[in-house]
């Protein structure tokens, strides 16, 4: 398991939790991969300068957008999950992405 998330799973889970999540996650042949690799956090959002200008909706909807950046898949050859869960989570990860795409565009139009 990769150490960021592995120190992020020791600050919120016990060390039986862990073991259960890591064997989930094995017998299920589970991993999480970025296609982009922003800084890894154990933040739901990474930092956003608060700064109360015209900018700051902006800023909000980049650090969101940052986050579906990640997909789920249950291979390590990257091939599309086999996993009708994976594969639902992904396509709704999707489309948040698509909508977020969306209101950053319209924000950057009113510039």
């Amino acid at each position: 398991m990769d150490k960021t998330v592995e120190n992020i799973l020791k600050k919120y889970l016990k060390p039986a939790q862990i073991e259960v999540l890591e064997k989930e996650l094995r017998d299920n042949n589970c991993i999480i991969y970025r296609s982009k690799l922003p800084k890894l956090s154990d933040e739901a959002v990474e930092f956003v300068d608060a700064t109360p200008n015209e900018d700051y909706p902006l800023r909000i909807l980049r650090a969101k957008r940052q986050h579906c950046d990640c997909n789920w898949t249950d291979n390590t050859d990257g091939a599309l999950p086999k996993n009708l869960l994976l594969k639902l989570m992904n396509e709704q990860n999707a489309q948040r992405a698509e909508i977020l795409d969306r209101a950053i565009a319209k924000l950057l139009k009113r510039k």
